[in-house]
């Protein structure tokens, strides 16, 4: 049975504590925060044997982190980034008797079973009224800017090599197509690239299979991340991108100062972005202007959307406009010959640029 759907009922009180409370030893306590990282092993446990796998799981509450090693019998939880939970658990570790090397800015740790071990249990939280819980990020003071915090161009031009602790705040601009990667032992993984931007610049993140549903939920233009020790990678053409590591945890829509400016920017830069042509009724049908409006593709496409879309093999189709300047024109002229024998001039207007051709039937409508 989903130990999500089971009631639970403890046969001993709990006392409610702050990550930041959290010491080791044997003691029944509960705890709520936000999930910032994690990671989903499917296999084997010598000390769970009948675990089919686990999550590890980075949960920020006030002033801490703690690593939760969260097993599962069957089904694998349905976890995403900066989701709400609350936890209950009779033991907490400290970072030593952790699985693998110890993570920055984990204080303790926790291993749960919850439908097999009674004194265990978890509660995932989607109602709107833990909306503004643990929003604030870790080490935050209100009039004093966030320790660590760096704008994409500083990090992108050396900001990256050598400095601990990085903090990027910046908005979701648009979120590509899902792609299938092939392992060379024939093993399949999806993987989705997100491109970030704050008023210095953008940069491109990949996000694999078990981020997936967490960036589903991402709205371009107005999602904000706080996105804590990210790796940076050199991507084709040596262009700095960032990815996720062991050590990189990422606040969902965080409450601070330069968030609720960000946040405020980005807004008025996608309304000057925006385009103020009507839906033609003809071609576009109600749900795809609702689609089109709040989903996540907005109706004025990149060039890069539209040849990852197209070459992302998904086989599905899609309408809108493409803002492009021409760098090119070719005027060719040909004389055409009318019944009365009179010259006549025609032009030929044509496009070029640098950006691959797509065949007809993956043309925009």
């Amino acid at each position: 049975m989903d130990p999500l759907a089971k009631k639970w009922d403890p046969s001993r009180e709990y006392e409610s504590m702050a990550v930041g409370e959290l010491v080791p030893g044997p003691k029944a306590i509960t705890f709520i925060g936000r999930v910032v990282s994690f990671a989903t092993i499917i296999g084997k446990s010598a000390k769970q044997p009948r675990a089919r796998g686990w999550h590890y799981v980075g949960v920020r509450g006030e002033c801490g982190v703690v690593s939760v090693k969260l097993y599962f019998a069957n089904q694998s939880y349905p976890l995403k980034i900066g989701q709400l939970f609350s936890i209950w658990t009779a033991f907490i570790s400290d970072t030593s008797k952790a699985d693998g090397a110890s993570t920055a800015g984990i204080l303790v740790c926790a291993n749960l079973f919850p439908g097999r071990n009674t004194s265990d249990h978890l509660m995932i939280h989607t109602h709107p009224g833990a909306a503004d819980v643990c929003r604030i990020p870790l080490g935050y003071i209100k009039g004093e800017p966030l320790p660590g915090l760096m704008t994409l161009e500083a990090y992108l031009n050396g900001g990256h090599d050598g400095v601990l602790d990085v903090k990027l705040l910046v908005c979701v601009k648009s979120i590509g197509a899902k792609k299938k990667i092939v392992k060379k032992d024939g093993g399949e993984f999806d993987l989705i690239e997100v491109i970030l931007f704050d008023h210095t610049g953008e940069t491109k993140m990949k996000c694999w299979s078990d981020l997936i549903e967490s960036v589903k939920e991402w709205i371009p233009g107005k999602t904000i991340l706080l996105v804590s020790n990210p790796m940076h990678k050199l991507d084709y053409g040596g262009k700095g991108t960032i990815s996720w590591g062991r050590n990189t945890m990422v606040d969902v829509e965080p409450e601070f100062a330069d968030a609720n400016w960000l946040r405020k920017w980005a807004n008025g830069l996608m309304k000057k972005e925006s385009i103020g042509v009507e839906f033609p009724s003809e071609v576009w049908g109600e749900e795809d202007v609702e689609e089109a409006i709040y989903g996540p593709r907005t109706a004025l496409f990149g060039l890069r959307d539209v040849e990852e879309w197209v070459r992302g093999g998904e086989g599905e189709s899609f309408t809108g406009w493409i803002s492009v300047v021409l760098v090119e024109l070719s005027l060719l002229r040909y004389p055409t010959l009318l019944p009365h024998h009179q010259p006549r001039m025609s032009a030929l207007l044509e496009i070029s640029t640098t950006h691959h051709e797509f065949e007809n039937h993956n043309d925009i409508n």
